[in-house]
């Protein structure tokens, strides 16, 4: 004898229950906050088609760094991880060009850690402060806040 579900479960209810499968990618617009400090950060936003290099890019001209060394990006906030993605030049991967920001299953106030100059380590907190679904979505990367003096590259 065939039942439907429906006539075994309430609305809904056997969706609830079953495994997911891979999540879906989040498009939008993603707005990090980049410190260096308390006092010193940088505001920036992007669409979900960009990816960590344009991220990285962007932190490059924030601050006014030169863009002379390896770099990347520890998507847990710590080192070592196994969560990495490096840069395009480095000898091992995944690299950041290929990974789309909206594919990176990103959640609201998760911290990165972007190392940039291997020799020099500058460390910079990336959080994600927000995602919305909704509104203009950015060709380019903007600067949208900033506070405090960048200090110097070298």
């Amino acid at each position: 004898m065939y039942l439907a579900a429906g006539a075994l479960f309430a609305g809904g209810e056997l969706e609830k229950t079953l495994p997911r499968g891979e999540s879906k990618p989040m498009d939008g617009i993603y707005v990090f906050k980049v410190s260096l400090d308390k006092n010193i950060w940088r505001r920036i936003e992007l669409s979900s088609d960009h990816t960590l290099l344009d991220l990285h890019y962007s932190i490059q001209s924030a601050y006014g760094f030169d863009d002379d060394h390896l770099y990347s990006f520890f998507m847990d906030g710590k080192i070592p991880s196994d969560e990495v993605f490096t840069s395009p030049f480095d000898d091992t991967g995944p690299h950041v060009d290929v990974a789309r920001i909206g594919d990176l299953e990103l959640t609201v106030g998760q911290n990165i850690l972007y190392l940039f100059d291997y020799g020099d380590m500058w460390r910079f907190r990336v959080e994600l402060e927000e995602i919305r679904a909704l509104g203009v979505i950015p060709l380019n990367p903007m600067i949208i806040e900033s506070k405090g003096k960048s200090p110097k590259q070298y």
